[in-house]
């Protein structure tokens, strides 16, 4: 095992420290942390970001080199600087780009939120850091945006989208619709509503409606549970509701 450890270390001392360069240079390349990768192995999107809850991640990398053979790393660091993954392997160029990445599978089971680094190179090449951060999972993030009933006609119409932000605190939620919105509990309609939040967790958030004048036949205010689905879609469940129940969906619009 110390065998091992030496190599690696020895490996990547090997690699000079470089910045970002041209990928259209020799020697070039590009580094950084993508949620996907499309059917063509592509990163989607680059991010210095990612959920604790979004699971896998990849970090990518495109490199300009002449033809030959290389030997190539990919290390991922957590916030303890603990490694999580670590790649080493040989490849043959043909002068054309050569792209490589690794990736790490999230567990929050054994993974932290923190400030995580990778470091890929290719020997004779140098290595670049590539820095990104993990956070808490927080359905707030997920919420922020407008969203409409999945069963109205002309869905995500701009005049009736329901737009939902948080005061600073994330104590509050406002819903505000240009067209209004109306509560299953009562036939006004509203053009903005205040939620107070009670409690929370991954998926979900208990809340009270504050301009919500009806009661419960206790006497009581309603209570309103907003169910997570995905990053997408929520619904609604009343707290006297039975087991299961919810309102059709809500899907978020992309405007």
């Amino acid at each position: 095992m110390k065998i091992i450890l030496v190599l690696l270390t020895a490996l990547i001392m090997t690699f000079s420290q470089l910045s970002n360069a041209n990928v259209d240079e020799i020697g070039g390349y590009r580094a950084f942390v993508t949620s996907s990768l499309d059917d063509n192995g592509m990163p989607i999107d680059e991010i210095d970001s990612i959920l604790l809850d979004h699971k896998l991640f990849y970090v990518f990398s495109e490199w300009n080199l002449p033809s030959g053979d290389y030997r190539y790393s990919c290390i991922i660091y957590d916030g303890d600087r603990r490694v999580v993954n670590s790649q080493f392997n040989t490849f043959k160029s043909d002068g054309s780009n050569f792209n490589f990445w690794c990736s790490h599978d999230l567990d929050k089971s054994t993974d932290k939120p923190g400030d995580w680094y990778a470091e890929m190179g290719i020997e004779g090449y140098g290595s670049a850091d590539i820095y990104f951060t993990v956070t808490e999972d927080d359905i707030r993030k997920s919420l922020i945006g407008s969203w409409d009933w999945s069963n109205q006609e002309d869905s995500c119409n701009a005049e009736h989208v329901i737009n939902i932000s948080f005061n600073d605190t994330g104590t509050k939620m406002y819903h505000s619709s240009k067209s209004g919105m109306k509560l299953t509990t009562s036939d006004e309609l509203y053009e903005n509503i205040v939620y107070s939040i009670l409690s929370e967790g991954d998926k979900y958030l208990r809340t009270i409606v504050i301009n919500e004048t009806q009661k419960t036949d206790n006497g009581e205010m309603f209570l309103w549970d907003l169910i997570l689905k995905d990053d997408k879609s929520f619904c609604w469940r009343q707290s006297e509701w039975p087991a299961g129940h919810c309102t059709e969906k809500l899907v978020k619009c992309e405007i």
